[in-house]
């Protein structure tokens, strides 16, 4: 004969443990995802544009041009946007487990990153397109490409940088916050 009491207490510890499992992974995969976007952009921010610098104006705008062209791809895409749907995946089956203060860092998270993607689009991808429409026939358009560009550029990268290690930084912490 089965025990009854014994077997719904089975079931619903097999279902919190599945859950809390499910919750985690989602987390870690937030973490992960918000954690490549902010490696691009620091890794942009303490090289690539440094490097970039030291070019002249006509190698800088036609790098410029070419990287930018190339970043529109898939993995990019998932690096960039997979995060919104991972951080509110990861809040949604963390959120009812989590205490007070590991849900504000969780919390946190999706508005910092929100602000990434509005800086870019608002601020980065307006003057990439601009640079984009630019044909360098000359070193003087060069340089007056670079000079309504760089300086620009830097600052929103500067900004969305900090935006997205701060949202890693949020979830990196909420995640190594134990819960009561």
């Amino acid at each position: 004969m089965l025990d009854h009491d014994h077997t719904t207490s089975t079931i619903a510890t097999t279902a919190t443990e599945s859950a809390g499992s499910a919750a985690r992974l989602a987390l870690l995969g937030a973490i992960t995802l918000v954690g490549l976007s902010a490696g691009f952009f620091v890794a942009y921010l303490s090289s690539v544009t440094r490097g970039l610098a030291e070019v002249g104006d006509t190698a800088y705008v036609e790098t410029f041009q070419a990287i930018n062209a190339s970043v529109r791809n898939p993995l990019f895409g998932l690096v960039f946007f997979g995060p919104v749907p991972a951080l509110v995946l990861a809040i949604a089956t963390n959120w009812a487990a989590a205490s007070t203060p590991r849900r504000v860092l969780m919390a946190a998270a999706l508005p910092l990153y929100l602000a990434t993607i509005a800086i870019t689009g608002t601020g980065n991808v307006p003057l990439n397109n601009d640079l984009a429409e630019v044909v360098v026939s000359s070193p003087e358009v060069a340089a007056a490409a670079r000079a309504a560009f760089e300086d620009d550029w830097n600052r929103f990268n500067l900004m969305r940088t900090v935006a997205v290690v701060a949202s890693f930084v949020s979830l990196g912490a909420a995640a190594t916050l134990v819960d009561d």
